[in-house]
């Protein structure tokens, strides 16, 4: 995106949300009289909720329009809470925070009219704030019949309302990672970034039927235009290609993508570099056979998988205690709460890919263990 117009779009932001900052306290000062001390408090409190609020609009938004235009959701995250539905029950979970308020996760269920499909979807959260922003100049009109109390709290969704309407609404990135509406402005133009991004979407219709990703025509990964290295969609790209190669045991290129994401880890959006360095991790421990790497990789990154308990993750910490610490009965015990864990796995494509990883863990773990009876031979 143009940096001018990028600026721009951030200076109209500024402005028009200390504007209606200025317009609730002006008309409030004219209409009460109370202490300014709690109508600081009153706003603050209100600010608080009017964001919660506009956040939860925002994902909601986003829900409703791919039910209705054929998406998957595969998860809601809203602060540190992450949302899941299994086997028809809903579950929360605490998650790290990304450095977005919220954030929902979807899967093309088909790729027919794709690209249409995901307008819809994209620009749905962005309605959702607009309508609260209309909702929240009501008190301002009702000044003079609302308790002090009740328009302090009220008014100040205005400014806020104003603000996440016009952060998702006009076009911006911030930290490389493109608003809804730069993204449907891409699309709409046929910008690279957003061809990619069909592409990967494509790639998760394909992985939702149950293909692995080996298993996908390999024109959705490689004819497609190739995009700066600071564009987050390069980074996403990447991963799926590492996927493709894995997948297929093409070791060689999967080494080589991985060597391009772990050039791209300083630059990358803190939020996924630990991901980055699991896969690092297995590449290390398996076809990569370096036990130092995977040491340094371990300690960089333990935070990270301590706390993740999805498949890949356990997948990955399976790896390291089997073929570098060489110790079979945990690596084991791992493997069967990786498998244990598939059943979380919504998208088939993956599961099935991850289930072939595991299983070929499993094959080397039983070989790895002594035959049967022979600790009790040694003891004679």
């Amino acid at each position: 995106m143009n940096r001018k117009i990028n600026l721009i779009d951030n200076i109209v932001l500024l402005v028009l949300t200390l504007a209606g900052i200025l317009a609730v306290t002006l008309i409030g000062n004219g209409e009460y009289s109370e202490d300014l001390g709690f109508f600081v408090l009153y706003c603050v409190i209100g600010a608080i909720v009017w964001a919660l609020v506009n956040v939860c609009v925002h994902e909601w938004g986003h829900v409703l329009a791919a039910k209705r235009n054929n998406f998957r959701v595969i998860s809601v995250r809203l602060l540190f809470f992450l949302f899941t539905k299994e086997n028809g029950k809903r579950k929360i979970a605490l998650t790290r925070y990304t450095g977005e308020a919220g954030a929902t996760e979807l899967v093309p269920e088909s790729g027919e009219n794709l690209a249409e499909r995901f307008v819809k979807v994209t620009k749905a959260g962005i309605y959702g704030n607009i309508i609260f922003c209309a909702v929240t100049v009501i008190p301002l009109f009702l000044a003079s019949f609302l308790p002090f109390w009740v328009y302090s709290l009220w008014a100040i969704g205005l400014p806020v309302s104003l603000y996440f309407a016009l952060e998702n609404g006009l076009p911006m990135t911030t930290d490389g990672i493109k608003n809804d509406a730069a993204v449907v402005q891409g699309v709409r133009s046929g910008a690279d970034s957003e061809k990619v991004l069909l592409a990967l979407l494509q790639i998760h219709a394909e992985l939702v039927k149950g293909k692995t990703p080996g298993e996908i025509g390999e024109g959705l990964y490689f004819d497609v235009p190739q995009l700066p290295e600071d564009d987050i969609n390069y980074l996403f790209l990447l991963n799926a290609r590492y996927a493709y190669y894995l997948d297929r045991e093409d070791y060689e290129n999967a080494k080589g993508v991985s060597a391009r994401m772990k050039g791209l880890l300083d630059s990358v959006p803190k939020f996924y570099r630990p991901a980055i360095r699991a896969d690092l991790l297995y590449n290390a421990c398996t076809f990569d056979f370096d036990e130092s790497e995977a040491d340094n990789l371990v300690e960089d990154n333990e935070s990270y998988l301590n706390q993740s308990t999805d498949v890949t993750v356990l997948r990955i910490k399976a790896a390291y205690l089997l073929y570098v610490c060489k110790n079979t009965a945990e690596a084991q015990r791992f493997l069967g709460r990786a498998e244990e864990s598939l059943a979380d796995c919504t998208v088939e494509g993956q599961r099935r890919m991850e289930e072939k990883l595991l299983k070929k863990m499993e094959a080397d773990a039983d070989a790895a263990l002594p035959p049967a009876g022979a600790e009790e031979k040694d003891a004679e």
